[in-house]
């Protein structure tokens, strides 16, 4: 676990923690009319966070229907309340600790919230991520690579953000809906970018003189429903309080839950083909495929995945044909014809071994990987790499 966001029902106190009083927003309907204001001392945070000192965010806030009402809100990094830094994995049994940090905290900005309160709380947003060391495989721009083709998962908008513009640079895979993000980024280089504890600069001194490849993927759940809807096959009836969900099988299975939808998909073989060259692409399908309109049907799809990415070449697919049973019938019949060869047979293996490792460690297997057999202990090449990964 990561990111959490409580909220509890509040008066708004006076004092120095709670002395900006913002505009949040201008409401004028039927049922809520007039301003509704958030209290907060960001002049605080901002000098703590010059200090090197992490502080989380917190506010109080009137509620959107009765401006009667207000709500103290708490969001921060757990690991990073902790630690100084994120890069160490939270572990279940610190539940403890975690929340007598939060309840120091809340003393701290003289906030008369309890542990029992803490325990029992439910939370509006919730991030939980995973650090996998490549640092024995690739390069995590060459994972980035690896797993770029794989951009689909049903309703959600895929983008990639390239962070060029800072000082040491970095890429960013984003599967996104209003409720729910999963991320796939360089941990190391997003550490170097934004450091600001004193922690954390002392990691970036000692990842200068010692450099890892760390992959980080991470799923933001930003509601409570659809922390409840997620949650409900771990939970049961259970409410999804901060104590409920501080549970390591949770946390690994909801991101296995989302490494599986998106990164294991049923035709990743025709996906690791589409990033070969164009005269071993054409030589592939002479050898493998001997009947003309079998090869034009791969040919096909090659293109468009190269051109176009998986997502949007479905998404012509369906306007062009208006049926989505075409649409599954037409991958029924690329896995099948997919079937005709193994990864050994491909000519750049490195994607296929950097996109397997990285879903063993989320425990997923794949049929690439028992083809290849793939043992993760020599580094791979970085010319041969170059050369033969897209970019």
């Amino acid at each position: 676990m990561d990111t959490i966001r409580l909220k509890f029902p509040y008066d708004l106190p006076a004092g120095f923690y709670f002395k900006e009083t913002i505009t949040q927003k201008l409401l004028n309907l039927p049922y809520a009319n007039g301003k509704r204001y958030v209290w907060t001392n960001n002049s605080w945070r901002k000098q703590r966070q010059v200090q090197k000192i992490y502080t989380p965010k917190y506010w109080i806030e009137q509620d959107f229907l009765d401006d009667q009402k207000t709500y103290f809100y708490f969001e921060a990094s757990l690991p990073k309340l902790l630690n100084g830094e994120n890069m160490t994995a939270l572990q279940e049994c610190q539940f403890n600790e975690v929340v007598e940090a939060t309840a120091k905290f809340f003393k701290e900005i003289e906030v008369r919230i309890f542990t029992h309160q803490i325990e029992n709380a439910i939370p509006t947003l919730l991030a939980i991520g995973r650090n996998i060391n490549l640092s024995q495989l690739c390069p995590c721009n060459l994972a980035i690579k690896a797993l770029k083709s794989f951009d689909y998962k049903p309703n959600f908008k895929y983008r990639i953000v390239d962070f060029s513009d800072q000082r040491h640079g970095g890429k960013e895979l984003i599967f996104s809906i209003n409720a729910e993000t999963m991320k796939v980024y360089d941990k190391t280089k997003e550490l170097m970018n934004n450091a600001r504890t004193k922690e954390e600069i002392a990691l970036t001194e000692d990842l200068k003189k010692n450099p890892k490849e760390i992959i980080r993927i991470e799923l933001t759940l930003k509601n409570y429903r659809k922390i409840k809807a997620r949650l409900k096959p771990y939970l049961g009836n259970q409410a999804p309080t901060f104590k409920n969900i501080f549970k390591q099988e949770i946390w690994e299975g909801l991101l296995k839950e989302e490494m599986e939808a998106i990164f294991n998909n049923p035709l990743q073989k025709i996906l690791f083909l589409s990033q070969e060259s164009q005269p071993f692409i054409d030589s592939f399908l002479n050898e493998h495929y001997k009947h003309i309109q079998t090869k034009d049907t791969i040919k096909g799809i090659l293109t468009s995945l190269q051109t176009h990415g998986f997502a949007d070449t479905r998404q012509r697919y369906l306007k062009n044909y208006d049926s989505r049973q075409t649409w599954y019938n037409y991958l029924k019949r690329l896995r099948e014809l997919q079937n005709n060869f193994d990864c050994t047979a491909l000519k750049n293996l490195t994607n296929v071994k950097i996109h397997g490792h990285i879903l063993e460690q989320s425990g997923i297997g794949t049929a690439s990987q028992e083809e290849l057999a793939l043992i993760f202990q020599n580094r791979v090449s970085k010319n041969i790499d170059n050369e033969l990964c897209n970019t």
